[in-house]
């Protein structure tokens, strides 16, 4: 477990502050998100400082790892609510929990603030809200992925020309977002030439047979959806192996860790990665404050995906409860699993702090849509080079040819 208990000595109650702390811990797989308790440690650093809610503050009491189980990924659960009386669990990240996780915690009245890439966040009732939306509706694409990458390979006007790979882990979130690639691949009219989620969740050491099959699949472009760690042992397989074409993914965002790595950073370079959070590249007002909170806190000053993924489930968080607070008549010890719930599903709209944080986002549509914003960055030798900043460029049913409204959801 990761983490430490960080709330401040209590304050002296009055009849609208309390020194009740709000408990929070994590949950999730570490392989997909190290540092993911690191980066909430340093979200939560300022609102703590400044009293948190009116005397109440975040008291983090960890991240439990669930290694890739689903079975432990629903124990961790159980431990927060039970053992560490958690009043929400953030951050939440996980490929393979499945909505058992998600029915426990919407029993137990308690809400889940994280990455939604997992089947848990589609569960009903909706007690589970996504840092970008949700990921995992292959009815709803976003539009950036694509453009991007058409126009970075010079194939926005001759798409055919692309001929694209689709590979994952074999599992039920993983199949979901590979599907959700495909509908953008039909609608851009690109080439999908081969598409499956052969890959175990764990323990692959051999990456060249599914190299080999990419490659006899007369693919030009990769898109990998895997942890790290796969997705660097199949680029270094699919170079070894002669491919010449591009390759892709979203989880090898690793600014700072590529100088002491060199074998991964020989695997990753030329890569492309789509960052799907605001990257130290942007160099924006946030991106600038949250290396500001990291360094803050001890941590070394890089947003990589899990970090990120801890830092920003902090701010949303933060304004949850802001707006809680303010429904329940301002007395900070009435915001509640429940009361939050009420909150964000009544009708809640999460506005950006700081001007190139993750995006606006509207509640409860963001439970059932992406927010379809990315940062589009190239591996070059030890660093990483942006293609195109961090930009939302809207969520589309391709299947159908229209888009969605992201206010409503419809």
């Amino acid at each position: 477990m990761l983490g430490t208990g960080l709330v401040a000595p209590a304050e002296a109650a009055s009849a609208s502050t309390s020194s009740t702390p709000i408990v929070v811990g994590g949950d999730g797989n570490l392989a997909v998100s190290a540092g993911v308790a690191q980066g909430f440690i340093a979200g939560i650093k300022r609102f703590n400082d400044a009293g948190g809610l009116d005397g109440r503050k975040i008291d983090f009491v960890g991240f439990l790892d669930d290694g890739f189980s689903p079975q432990t990924n629903l124990t961790n659960a159980q431990e927060l609510v039970e053992s560490k009386h958690v009043t929400v669990v953030a951050p939440f990240l996980s490929e393979i929990n499945t909505p058992a996780t998600a029915t426990y915690l919407a029993k137990a009245k308690v809400p889940f603030i994280g990455w939604a890439v997992s089947s848990g966040f589609t569960s009903d009732p909706k007690w589970g809200w996504g840092i970008t939306g949700l990921q995992d509706n292959p009815n709803a694409q976003s539009i950036a992925g694509i453009q991007q990458l058409l126009e970075f390979t010079h194939n926005a006007k001759t798409p055919s020309k692309l001929k694209v790979a689709l590979i994952g882990e074999n599992n039920a979130s993983v199949i979901a977002t590979i599907d959700a690639l495909k509908g953008d691949d039909e609608y851009a009219k690109t080439s999908v030439v081969y598409s499956g989620t052969p890959m175990a969740v764990i323990g692959t050491t051999n990456y060249a047979p599914y190299a080999q099959t990419i490659i006899s699949s007369g693919a030009n472009e990769v898109t990998e959806v895997l942890d790290a760690a796969d997705a660097v042992g199949l680029a270094a397989a699919l170079k070894s192996a002669g491919y010449k074409g591009i390759i892709m993914n979203g989880t090898t965002y690793l600014p700072g860790q590529l100088a002491s790595q060199p074998s991964e950073a020989a695997a990753l370079n030329g890569v492309l990665v789509e960052d799907e959070f605001p990257a130290d590249e942007n160099n924006t007002p946030a991106t600038k404050q949250a290396i500001k909170d990291l360094e803050a806190t001890g941590q070394a000053p890089y947003l990589s995906t899990g970090v990120s993924v801890g830092y920003w489930s902090a701010i949303l968080l933060e304004q949850m409860l802001k707006a809680t607070l303010a429904k329940v008549g301002g007395d900070p010890d009435k915001v509640t699993g429940t009361t939050i719930d009420s909150t964000v599903n009544s009708g809640f709209t999460y506005a950006p702090p700081l001007a190139g944080g993750i995006s606006t986002m509207y509640f409860p549509a963001e439970e059932t849509l992406p927010t379809g914003c990315l940062t589009l960055l190239k591996v070059s030798g030890t660093t990483y080079k942006q293609v195109y900043p961090y930009q939302c460029e809207g969520v589309a049913n391709l299947a159908k040819g229209r888009s969605y409204n992201l206010k409503t959801g419809k």
